[in-house]
Parts: structure tokens; sequence; C-alpha cells
């Protein structure tokens, strides 16, 4: 009756349904056979599936004999096959799947300013990887079901679907969510996925994967923020450290970070911030929080590299700081009070 490959919740409903469904056929039956009462006719409809045995509460015919016969016959059936198949489903562990599934998605649900990556190929889990270590929320879209355990082993919140699909976007908190990075493999699937979560949440900052020019024109006509072509990125790379390895060396300081405890940050400095109005040589980021600024992007203004002493830090200015990580871990805190 129900394909191995079917999942638990669709066997559950499967179940279920059909339960309700002999149990209305059942006060159907009685109440238009025995013209009885929707009490009377629950009543035995509910005995006689449960083969309790108590005193029947309405006097049968024969019409009404053989149709609590034809009854008994398929509930038992039916409550035997459910039987068997919910603890078919308690052995495989499909309803502690079930029930982890359910505790994940109230979680999801709470989130807020999280980060939903879409995809969770190499270029995906590698995303993955770096908010981690960042100790960020990140809700993970993945169509293969295959993947699931992987998912499990290595994710807090996942969720197996479509994520073109805007309800699978929603079960995502996409509504809440800080970001999208869409690693779809399939182009057509990245665009389509940017209009439904730009439509969703028009705030969302999106960044998305192309593999060709075309698709990261269409992509940022889409409503893309950022669009990002690994390959290309990989072939400058790959030229860089043929021509520079040095250089190549010092911008992967942030893949090499938990070796050298060394990182790049950016923090945004808020209006109400101790530093905000100051000049950078008197900001103490340099004195108090031994961290070096390379860069200041201003609002509306373009990213000034290598900031000299004297300029003024402005609330709502961006500033790219590299430092040790004990030190950056307290950037947030100095710059926001």
């Amino acid at each position: 009756m129900i394909d191995r490959s079917t999942g638990p919740e669709q066997k559950l409903r499967f179940v279920i349904t059909f339960m309700l469904f002999i149990l209305f056929v059942g006060v159907a039956g009685y109440m238009i056979i025995e013209n009885a009462s929707f009490l009377d006719s629950l009543y035995m409809t509910v005995i006689t599936l449960t083969t309790v045995g108590f005193r029947e509460a309405i006097v049968l015919d024969e019409p009404g004999k053989i149709f609590t016969i034809i009854l008994l016959l398929m509930g038992v059936g039916t409550i035997f096959y459910a039987v068997g198949l919910v603890g078919q489903m308690f052995l495989e562990g499909q309803i502690g799947s079930l029930l982890y599934k359910r505790k994940m998605e109230r979680r999801m649900f709470k989130l807020k300013d999280h980060y939903v990556v879409a995809g969770y190929g190499r270029v995906g889990q590698t995303v993955c990887d770096e908010f981690r270590k960042r100790r960020k929320q990140v809700v993970v879209i993945e169509n293969n079901d295959e993947l699931a355990e992987h998912l499990k082993q290595n994710e807090n919140h996942y969720i197996i679907g479509d994520a073109t699909q805007d309800e699978t976007l929603e079960r995502a908190g996409i509504g809440n969510a800080s970001a999208l990075i869409s690693t779809l493999a399939d182009e057509a699937l990245n665009v389509y996925l940017t209009l439904s979560a730009r439509q969703l949440n028009p705030n969302l900052f999106i960044i998305a994967r192309a593999d060709s020019k075309d698709a990261e024109k269409k992509l940022y006509r889409a409503g893309a923020n950022r669009v990002i072509c690994p390959h290309e990125i990989g072939g400058i790379r790959m030229a860089l450290t043929t021509m520079r390895p040095t250089l190549v060396d010092f911008m992967q300081i942030e893949q090499a970070g938990s070796e050298l405890e060394l990182s790049i940050e950016e923090v945004i400095v808020r209006p109400n911030s101790r530093i905000a109005g100051t000049s950078l040589k008197n900001s103490g980021l340099r004195s108090e929080l031994d961290l070096m600024v390379v860069g200041i992007k201003k609002e509306g203004d373009n990213m000034i590299i290598n900031p000299s002493a004297d300029t003024i830090i402005d609330g709502g200015n961006t500033l790219i700081v590299i430092g040790m990580n004990q030190n950056l871990a307290r950037l947030d805190e100095y710059v926001g009070s």
C-alpha cells in the first residue's frame, strides 16, 4: 500500500487518513442503514473496530449485521497494518527522525538574522564550514535525500526540499534571515530562487552563484546583491599563485586563521558608538585592541584603502581590520559601546 521510499510523515499521514476514513464509513453506515443517532453510530463503530465487545447500542437487523461484519474485517485489518507499520518505523528509527525534524523546525521558527544556504554541494559545504567557524546560525536547504545523514551530522538546521519553492523558503525563516547564499549548480534555478527570495524579503542580502557572464547579468536583474563566479575566482587565484605566491599566501590569511590566530574582520560602527566622530588615531583600535584598520567604507562612497591616522570614523561606516583572533573577538563590543 505504501512504497518503501515514502517518508515517515507521509506514512503516518496515510495511516491516520485511512483510519479516519474507516471511522467515517462506519458512522455513516450505521446512521443510514440502522437510522441511528450520530453518538450511537460512533459508539458502535469504535467498539467494532477495537473489538472490545461492549454492549451494542443498536439492535441490528440483517443489513446492519452484514455491514458490521464488513466494517470489522476492514477495521481490524487496517489496525493490524497500522500497528505493524508504526512498529517498523520505530525499528528503522523513522519515528525518532520525525521527532528530531519537528524539534529542529521549532528551533528554526525562532531564528532571526540567520543565514540561509541553498545547496549543499562542494561550494555550499565550504560556505557552511566558514559560517560554523564564526559560530553563525545557518539553515541549509538541500533537495538531495542522500545528503540527509551528512546534514544531520554537520548542521544544526536543515531542510530537505526544493529551495525554489516559497513554502520551503518560509520554513527556512527567509523573512527573518540576514542573507541568502544560493550555491545551486543550475543557473536557471539560481535565478528563480533569487526572484522568489527577493519577493519574500525585499531587504534580504542575496549572494548567488553563477558559472557564466550571461547568468551573472540575469542574477543581478533578478535582485542579487552579489554574484560570485567560482570558476573565475579559482582561475584568478591559480594565476596569482603562479606569479605572486607570497601575495596569495597573505590573501589566504582568513583560511589560515585557525593556525596563525590571525584574521580579517569587518564591523559596522553604530551611530552611538564610542568611536563615532573620532579620528582613527584616537579611536583606540590600535592602542587598546592592537588592530590594524586597512579599509573604511563610508556610506554612499568608495572604500578608503589604508586610511590615514587623521581619517574621521563616522556612524554607519564599515571598518576592515586585521588582528589576532582574541582581539577581534572584542571588536564588536568595543565599537558598539
